[in-house]
């Protein structure tokens, strides 16, 4: 299970290959155990934000674009889809003053994430609860921007998860994603262009912004991941350290063919 909750959690594998309890189990990891964060952190030096503690690859460069991209305030609700722990969501409703949701199918990464949440923000301000891309389970129009980083490519059905979206949004709110594109669409995992998912969506491609040195970084990761496979096993278990490693070796020739974007949509 630990295996397909990490595999793909940094270029995007589909859903079908992926489950709710995988992803229990890598949040369940990364809670007790700060060894992937601190080699995060040698990997992306002084772009890593850790009191944030991503599971992917959000940077200070995200959030502040994020920042300015999501254009809410005191009294807007911010949606964080697919929001892991909470980190990239919490922190962003406390740089902008919104009130957060959180959304994720990982009963453990809610837990955790309300329990983060006094962390960032004071009661009131922030709630999570379990649902999925396609599903969140929330009210429609009730959004004024929904935040989904590093987890679109997640969904079993793409327009479908980008429909609810959709659904979530004021008229006039604001969908920010990051997101791979590949240069040929040579594996179930690759996008090699989301204007046309959006659109079919009811969704317009407002702007789309190179994410830098994605490649050089992630590569830099996975190699010390590589380089510390032994200290991993010590710490999260060998089985965990056998997957980071499979992991590594899979994903470290796809980077060639793909790059990372901050997308902005509207309705």
């Amino acid at each position: 299970m630990v295996e397909e909750g990490l595999q793909g959690a940094y270029l995007g594998e589909r859903a079908s290959s992926l489950s709710a309890a995988g992803f229990d189990h890598v949040h369940a990891a990364a809670a007790r155990n700060k060894v992937l964060s601190k080699l995060a952190a040698l990997a992306y030096e002084d772009d890593y934000p850790a009191e944030v503690e991503p599971m992917g690859t959000t940077t200070w460069w995200t959030l502040g674009r994020c920042v300015s991209a999501l254009r809410v305030g005191p009294g807007a609700t911010l949606v964080d889809l697919a929001c892991g722990r909470g980190g990239p969501g919490l922190w962003l409703a406390r740089a902008t003053g919104a009130d957060l949701v959180g959304i994720d199918w990982s009963q453990v990464a809610i837990i955790d994430a309300r329990q983060r949440t006094g962390d960032f923000l004071p009661t009131g301000r922030a709630r999570f609860e379990v649902g999925d891309l396609e599903d969140s389970g929330l009210p429609g129009g009730e959004a004024d921007a929904v935040l989904c980083l590093d987890a679109v490519l997640f969904a079993s059905d793409r327009v479908a998860a980008l429909r609810e979206v959709r659904r979530l949004l004021r008229d006039d709110g604001r969908y920010v994603f990051t997101a791979t594109e590949a240069a040929s669409a040579d594996d179930a995992s690759s996008v090699t262009a989301w204007r046309p998912l959006l659109a079919a969506a009811g969704l317009a491609l407002e702007s789309k912004e190179e994410v830098p040195r994605y490649t050089e970084r992630l590569r830099r990761m996975y190699r010390l991941w590589l380089d510390n496979l032994e200290m991993i096993k010590g710490e999260i278990g060998a089985d965990m350290a056998a997957t980071l490693e499979q992991e590594a070796h899979i994903a470290v020739p796809r980077l060639r063919d793909r790059r990372q974007f901050l997308f902005v949509a509207r309705p």
